[in-house]
C-alpha cells in the first residue's frame, strides 16, 4: 500500500508530495472513543498493489491490506469502502480466534464505480482486524475506506423514539403477514377493483403507522401468501419541501436499517434489504392536468 505524505522543511517553499511506503496496520486505528466522545472518524485512502499481501481460494489470488481497529463493548462502527478500479471486499476479524471472519462486498456488477456499507456492534472489547481487497481476484488499484465509530446507544439517538418504534413494530408485524395490524377492506371504484382483481390483490386499511398521523395500507396478494405494507408519509406542492423531508427520513431510516444491505438508489430512491424483509422511501411527483398543479409525495413500503 502507499500513501502520500508530505515532509517538512525549513525553507519557504511548499514541499512536493511524495508517495511512500507506510505500514497501514493503524491508519484507521488514529482516534478512538474517549469519554465524553460520541463519534470518531478516520479516513484512508489505499491502494491495491502486487506487492502488497496475497490470499488465494479456488487457486485465484487476491490482494488486501490490513487495518487494526480498538472497539470497545457496545461501540458501533460504520465502515464505507468504495473504489473506482475495483469491486470492493471487507473481511473482518474478531479478537476471539474462534469466530469466523465476517465478509461484506458490493454484490452488484462492476460498472466503473463501486461501493459496500458495513456495520457492526462490538460484543466485547479488543482489536479487530480489517482485510481490505477486491471482490474478483487480481484486481488492483486505489480505494478509499471511512470509519466511524459511535459510542453505544448513540446511532439509535438520532431517530425520532416514536418512529424507530412503529418501524420495529411494522417489522414485528411483517413476521405474520400484518395480520395483527389489518383493518378493514378498502373501498374502490370500478377501475381499481378491476385492476386489482388483475393483479390478484387486496386492499386494507392499516392499523399502524410508521409516521405518526399518517395512515397506511396493507396489499394482500396471492391469496394471501404475500403482503406488503405502504403509506405516503409527506404531500406538498413544492419539490423543495417534499425532497427535505425525504432526505431526513432517509437518513433515519438509513440508521434504522444499518445492519442491512442497502441497494444502489439516488436523490429520490433509498431501498435496504435483508433476506426476509425490503424497505424502500421513494419522491415521486403526480400531476393533476385540469388544476394543472404538481404534488410532490413521499411514499413508504415494507414488503
Amino acid at each position: 500500500m502507499s500513501t502520500l505524505a508530505q515532509k517538512k522543511k525549513n525553507s519557504s517553499k511548499k514541499a512536493p508530495n511524495k508517495a511512500v511506503a507506510v505500514d497501514s496496520t493503524n491508519l484507521l486505528n488514529k482516534n478512538i472513543i474517549k469519554p465524553g466522545i460520541q463519534q470518531v472518524e478516520d479516513l484512508v485512502e489505499g491502494s491495491l498493489q502486487a506487492k502488497d499481501l496475497t490470499a488465494s481460494q479456488d487457486g485465484q489470488k487476491r490482494f488486501y491490506d490490513t487495518y487494526k481497529i480498538l472497539l470497545h463493548e457496545g461501540e458501533e462502527l460504520m465502515l464505507e469502502h468504495s473504489s473506482s478500479a475495483f469491486r470492493v471486499m471487507l473481511g473482518f476479524k474478531h479478537p476471539n480466534k474462534q469466530k469466523q471472519t465476517e465478509f461484506s462486498y458490493d454484490a452488484n456488477p462492476f460498472s466503473g464505480n463501486s461501493s459496500n456499507k458495513f456495520h457492526f456492534t462490538a460484543p466485547s472489547t479488543g482489536v479487530y482486524t480489517l482485510l481490505a481487497t477486491s471482490m474478483d481476484a487480481g484486481q488492483t488499484g486505489k480505494y478509499s475506506l471511512k470509519k466511524t465509530v459511535y459510542a453505544p446507544n448513540v446511532m439509535e439517538a438520532q431517530v425520532d423514539a416514536a418512529l424507530a418504534q412503529n418501524f420495529k413494530a411494522l417489522l414485528t408485524s411483517k413476521k405474520e403477514g400484518f395480520k395483527s395490524i389489518l383493518g378493514e377492506k378498502m373501498k374502490k371504484d370500478k377501475k381499481d377493483k378491476a385492476l386489482d382483481k388483475a393483479a390478484g390483490q387486496e386492499r386494507y386499511n392499516a392499523k399502524a403507522e410508521l409516521v405518526t398521523g399518517k395512515a397506511g395500507l396493507v396489499l394482500v396478494e396471492n391469496s394471501g401468501q404475500t403482503a406488503n405494507y405502504k403509506s405516503v408519509v409527506f404531500e406538498s406542492e413544492q419539490e423543495n419541501d417534499a425532497q427535505g423531508y425525504f432526505d431526513n427520513l432517509k437518513k433515519q431510516l438509513q440508521i434504522l436499517t444499518r445492519n442491512w444491505l442497502e441497494q444502489p438508489g439516488n436523490d429520490k430512491l433509498f431501498s435496504a434489504s435483508t433476506d426476509q424483509d425490503i424497505v424502500s422511501l421513494t419522491l415521486s411527483s403526480i400531476e393533476d392536468k385540469k388544476k394543472k398543479k404538481t404534488t410532490w409525495q413521499v411514499i413508504f413500503t415494507l414488503n
